[in-house]
């Protein structure tokens, strides 16, 4: 037995070697192919998580359950400082070139003030409108669904 695989040990080799000299990389498409993958797996987690959480308010709405209710609030929230999160580490400074360093400060806090709250706001207000369609688009599928399976009816 030893015999066969020492034989295609050599095979193995040649065929890895072959195999490379097929595949070359390039560095600018493997750069280009790790940010879109990046950007859709942060993508998709999103949407599964805010698909989640409009689950959680559909459950709560249905079943009227506190308990749901509440699960559902702190899943939005999750939701909400998860995309609250990429917004965070940035810093502006429009204002860079006043020469008094103090009166720069304040203006570019009030206009990293001003741009975070926007964000924030869309972010808050885009997640709830997306938990609430998705609660209320199943809800609008259970009740849409047809009751009589007979077939259609054949009225003159």
């Amino acid at each position: 037995m030893t015999d066969t695989s020492a034989a295609a040990k050599p095979l193995l080799a040649r065929v890895e070697s072959y195999l490379a000299g097929v595949f070359h990389p390039v560095a600018q498409e493997q750069f280009l192919a790790g940010a879109v993958q990046s950007f859709y797996s942060w993508f998709f987690a999103l949407l599964r998580n805010a698909f989640i959480c409009g689950v959680l308010q559909y459950l709560a709405d249905a079943s009227g359950s506190m308990t749901l209710q509440i699960f559902a609030i702190v899943a939005y929230v999750a939701l909400a400082a998860y995309c609250l999160s990429y917004i965070n580490v940035w810093v502006l400074t429009p204002f860079h070139f006043v020469k008094h360093k103090r009166l720069a400060f304040v203006l570019d806090g009030l206009v990293t003030l001003a741009v975070l709250l926007s964000l924030g706001y869309a972010i808050l207000a885009g997640t709830l409108f997306a938990i609430d369609e998705i609660a209320k688009g199943h809800a609008a599928s259970r009740s849409n669904a047809p009751r009589n399976s007979a077939g259609p009816s054949s009225s003159p």
